[in-house]
């Protein structure tokens, strides 16, 4: 693991161990990742760990895969476009229907009459009931868009939690049980599509554990990382043929760990928190509860309440003992009451309008 400290000046980058290293020494360490900027001085090497590298290699087998809350917390139409994995074009092209998953079945719809094609969903219904697909589908995923390589389908799991994987080869469906352990319960699942074709997808647990399918042999390695709930944790992992460097942040944490490409196991890790976490802020001792309409983890825009701050019960004290002076000469009502027993929860957004409401 390698630390980076600016300056004003220049850059120095040291390791664990307080050893310095120039920009030039550092570019060396990160091969994989400097490869363009090794290609350039002519200093790229020509193994390493023993193995053959060229540019081109490391390029091919280099991959950034990204998840965010907000891209995982929506709603989805759940009309799937199955493109031609097997075209004899070079670019792929979207289909003139999308399909949808019934309670009992597939079915496949023209865009443009927006009818059923009664024709092409018995196709693939049959191929559904010898798969012994059981229905409703519970959680399918893919890469809808002709701007990639090439098209792996979707993969999804049944009402059973078996998983499947889904495409349509020269005009006929490909449908493939995939074995996995019983125990392990599928909640989220990504088609990566990388350029090296390792891997199918990348997948978590009800228990969030994070899985590799492996390709071509459809293996399901769990990966030796923290656990990681992609509905509010944010994740990036930059991969080579040696090393994954995973990231893992959250509001106030961020987690690295590097993990060997063949078996998926911890090299090492590290973990930072973010100076905001210690931050109690001005506002949590004034305000008991924050209302906002966005968040950082869905793309929803409704008003929502932030957690209770404790932090304010002092000031929602002091308040509530302000109104009771200020009132003290008035007859004692049960609107009072519950006036005062909302200052006592909600602070200043009872107070001032228990003051301009008489009574």
């Amino acid at each position: 693991m390698i630390n980076v400290n600016q300056n004003e000046k220049d850059l120095r980058y040291t390791d664990r161990k307080g050893n310095f290293y120039t920009e030039m020494q550092f570019d060396s360490i990160l091969p994989m990742f400097y490869y363009r900027q090794l290609v350039t001085d002519n200093r790229l090497p020509d193994t390493v760990q023993g193995v053959p590298i060229t540019a081109p290699k490391i390029r091919r087998e280099n991959f950034i895969f990204r998840s965010r809350p907000a891209d995982i917390n929506v709603h989805n139409p759940k009309l799937y476009p199955l493109l031609e994995s097997r075209s004899k074009r070079v670019d792929l092209t979207m289909p003139d229907d999308v399909f949808r998953l019934t309670k009992n079945g597939i079915e496949f719809i023209d865009m443009e009459s927006n009818r059923v094609n009664r024709e092409k969903s018995a196709l693939f219904q049959s191929v559904f009931q010898q798969k012994e697909v059981a229905f409703p589908i519970q959680t399918i995923a893919g890469n809808p868009t002709n701007r990639k390589e090439y098209d792996e389908g979707y993969l999804f799991t049944d009402n059973e939690g078996k998983l499947f994987h889904l495409k349509r080869m020269q005009g006929r469906p490909f449908l493939r049980p995939i074995p996995i352990d019983a125990e392990i319960d599928i909640a989220q699942i990504w088609v990566t599509e990388f350029s090296n074709r390792k891997y199918f997808g990348f997948l978590t647990d009800v228990n969030n554990n994070f899985y590799a399918l492996t390709a071509p042999d459809y293996k399901l390695k769990k990966v030796e990382i923290p656990p990681f709930n992609p509905k509010k944790e944010n994740m990036t992992i930059f991969g080579n043929m040696f090393t994954w460097t995973v990231v893992q942040t959250d509001k106030t944490d961020e987690i690295l760990t590097a993990i060997d490409a063949k078996t998926f196991t911890a090299i090492d890790s590290m973990a930072f928190s973010s100076p905001e976490k210690d931050k109690t802020g001005l506002a949590s001792y004034l305000f008991p509860l924050q209302l906002s309409f966005t968040s950082t983890k869905d793309k929803f825009f409704y008003p929502r309440l932030k957690e209770f701050s404790y932090r304010a019960l002092a000031l929602n004290l002091v308040l509530l003992v302000v109104y009771i002076v200020l009132f003290r000469k008035t007859k004692f009502t049960a609107t009072k009451l519950i006036k005062a027993l909302a200052i006592a929860v909600l602070g200043v957004f009872a107070f001032i309008p228990a003051l301009l409401m008489r009574g």
